[in-house]
C-alpha cells in the first residue's frame, strides 16, 4: 500500500509529563525504533515536560553535531505517534525528529513522513536522540542465563525489592529481519522494543526464574504478546505486568529465541 501523507491540525492538548507507557506507534511509519527509544527515554526521565514552542535536540550519527528543532502543536490527525492518554508529547517529538531529518527549520514546516517509511536501526536512533554512542550486544540463540545476567547487571532494584529490577539506562532490543518464530500476535519480525529491566523469582540471592521486561511500541493498541507459559504477570516497577498494555516480561530462554540484540546508552 502506498504511503499517504497525514493531514495536519493544531492540537490544543497538553504536552504532558512523559511516561514510558505513553507513546504508541502510528500506522504510517515503520518507526518502532524511534517510539521504543521515546519510551525508554521517558522511563529514565530524559524527556522533560514543555510549553509552546517545543524544543528538541538531535545529534548527527557520524559527527555528533547537535541541532535544536523548534516546533509547535500543529500535528498529524492520523497515522502517526499518539498516546492512550490526552498527552501530545509523542506526536510532537516524532514531528520534530522528522523535521530534523528533512532539514526543515521553520516553525510552520510539516515534514514529509512518507520519505521515512523504512525500518531504522535502533542503535542509530539512540545516538540521534541522545548524542551518545550505544553499547550493543548480540543475543539471538545465545545462552539465556548469560544474556539474563548481562542485562541484570544494567539494572537496579526498585523500592529495594531484589526481584523488581529496572534498567539504569535508556535501552532497546530488536528482533531479526526474518524467522518462522515471529508473528504479530507474539513477537514481531524486524521490530524494536523498549528494554526496561528484569524480574522473576529468587531463592536467597539466586534467580530461580528469569524474565526480561520489554515494551512493544504499539502499546495498548496491540497489547501484550500471546505466549502462554512464557510471561511473568506479577508486579514490576510501579505497574502490574498482567495489564494488556504492551509491557510484558518474557522468559529469558524465549528472549534469546526472538531477539537478535540489545543496546543501551550511559
Amino acid at each position: 500500500m502506498a504511503c499517504i501523507e497525514p493531514t495536519w491540525q493544531v492540537n490544543p492538548g497538553a504536552f504532558g509529563t512523559p511516561d514510558f507507557r505513553d507513546p504508541e506507534q502510528g500506522g504510517i511509519l515503520k518507526n518502532c525504533s524511534l517510539i521504543a527509544a521515546f519510551s525508554s527515554l521517558a522511563l529514565k526521565q530524559k524527556i522533560s515536560a514543555q510549553q509552546l514552542p517545543y524544543k528538541f535536540t538531535f545529534y548527527n550519527q557520524s559527527t555528533s553535531a547537535a541541532t535544536t528543532i523548534v516546533t509547535n502543536n500543529d500535528l498529524p490527525t492520523n497515522g502517526c505517534a499518539t498516546s492512550h492518554t490526552p498527552k501530545i508529547w509523542p506526536a510532537v517529538y516524532e514531528k520534530a525528529y522528522y523535521l530534523w531529518l528533512e532539514g526543515l527549520p521553520n516553525l510552520t514546516d510539516h515534514p514529509h513522513y512518507c520519505k521515512f517509511t523504512g525500518w531504522q536501526s535502533p542503535v542509530t536512533v539512540l545516538k540521534q536522540l541522545t548524542g551518545k554512542t550505544a553499547t550493543q550486544q548480540n543475543c539471538l540463540n545465545a545462552n539465556p542465563d548469560t544474556v539474563f545476567s548481562n542485562i541484570d547487571t544494567l539494572c537496579a532494584d526498585y523500592n529495594r525489592i531484589a526481584t523488581n529490577r529496572v534498567i539504569k539506562y535508556p535501552a532497546v532490543a530488536w528482533t531479526n529481519d526474518s524467522g518462522s518464530q515471529y508473528a504479530d500476535t507474539t513477537i514481531a519480525v524486524q521490530h524494536s522494543y523498549s528494554l526496561l529491566g528484569v524480574t522473576g523469582t529468587k531463592s536467597g540471592t539466586t534467580w530461580t526464574s528469569k524474565y526480561v521486561v520489554l515494551r512493544n511500541p504499539h502499546g495498548w493498541g496491540r497489547g501484550d504478546p500471546v505466549l502462554p507459559g512464557s510471561l511473568y504477570t506479577g508486579p514490576w516497577y510501579n505497574i502490574t505486568l498482567s495489564e494488556n498494555d504492551g509491557v510484558f516480561a518474557l522468559k529469558a530462554d524465549q528472549f534469546v529465541i526472538y531477539f537478535t540484540g540489545y543496546a543501551w546508552v550511559v
